[in-house]
């Protein structure tokens, strides 16, 4: 991890012009002059799109860019997930460098090689796997970012912390709020450090996503994504997936598979950080919510599995009734 932003600005400067610059209205402030060629992209998730995608490809065909180019990623998730995917395509596949500004990318997704964009209001439902060539992160770039974007990323923290035996992440998160909320740079780098590791523990074990293993770090995801698509994006990336986890434990719980005591720690833990964890969807939404889940890049056979957490570091996946379903999301009738 650099120490400052100058530094890693400094090392990305010995790539040479063969580059091709990704970023969006906010980091593109972050480098001057941000060097050319480029593509400034509007900031938030609705340009996640084929069409932001055909933006990066045009400008690397008419910059004249080869095979042996380098894409490098200035930004968060969007910015890393539609730079690595341009890349994983772009004359069957050139290196990518990511250099995440943003918590939830730092921490989660610049590491393991998925990319992707959204398509029809499905979240990710279009990419692929292509690791990056090298990750560079610089947790002072964290400093600028709002409570509410800081928090959004935090979310991931808190859910690789639940996904270790080693209780170690979690019992710093437990005891070291007020250094988190004031992000205290040293703090900032050893929970980025272990979330980094937890996740590492899971793709080396399943690079592809295709055993099972990997499949435990979506935990939340099936119930998250699905209240994203429904509300056409309005919730954020990270309050979803706090209130998904949330949903995850709780179906563990109403299914015997946890204890009453790991459910309310684990609820607990992410009230204790402020996120909403008892939102539940209007009784009129259900179908549309139903119909979000089907998408769901986890089911099989058009069963949708979850991913439920049983205790700290074991999980079990597997499908829910829609009786269960409605009971944790859904308000119940008067």
């Amino acid at each position: 991890m650099a120490d400052d932003f100058t530094d890693l600005s400094y090392h990305v400067g010995t790539y040479g012009k063969n580059t091709l610059w990704v970023c969006d209205s906010n980091t593109s402030k972050m480098v001057r002059p941000l060097p050319t060629p480029n593509v400034v992209l509007e900031a938030g998730e609705s340009s996640k799109s084929f069409t932001c995608l055909e933006k990066i490809i045009s400008t690397a065909i008419e910059s004249n860019l080869g095979r042996d180019c380098t894409f490098i990623a200035l930004g968060g998730g969007m910015v890393c997930d539609i730079t690595a995917f341009a890349a994983s395509i772009y004359m069957r596949g050139c290196k990518v460098i990511l250099i995440p500004t943003t918590f939830m990318a730092m921490a989660d997704a610049s590491l393991g090689g998925k990319t992707s964009i959204n398509f029809r209001f499905a979240k990710d439902i279009v990419g692929s796997f292509f690791p990056a060539n090298e990750v560079l992160i610089c947790t002072d770039s964290l400093r600028s970012l709002s409570n509410k974007d800081y928090m959004n990323g935090f979310a991931t923290v808190l859910k690789h912390s639940l996904l270790t035996k080693d209780d170690t992440l979690f019992n710093i998160l437990a005891a070291q709020k007020q250094k988190v909320m004031d992000r205290d740079q040293e703090t900032l780098k050893a929970i980025i450090t272990i979330s980094l590791q937890v996740k590492k523990s899971y793709v080396d074990n399943d690079p592809y996503e295709r055993l099972g293993i990997r499949s435990a770090l979506t935990v939340g995801s099936t119930f998250a994504h699905a209240l994203e698509s429904m509300s056409r994006l309005q919730w954020s990336s990270g309050q979803a997936e706090a209130w998904g986890i949330c949903k995850s434990v709780e179906a563990s719980r109403e299914l015997g598979l946890c204890t009453p005591d790991f459910c309310a720690g684990v609820l607990k833990l992410f009230a204790f950080y402020g996120y909403d964890t008892s939102y539940k969807i209007q009784r009129g939404d259900w179908m549309d919510y139903k119909n979000q889940l089907c998408k769901d890049k986890k089911s099989v056979n058009g069963v949708v599995n979850f991913v439920l957490l049983k205790d700290q570091g074991e999980y079990e996946i597997r499908p829910l009734d829609d009786e269960v379903i409605k009971k944790l999301v859904m308000y119940p009738s008067v």
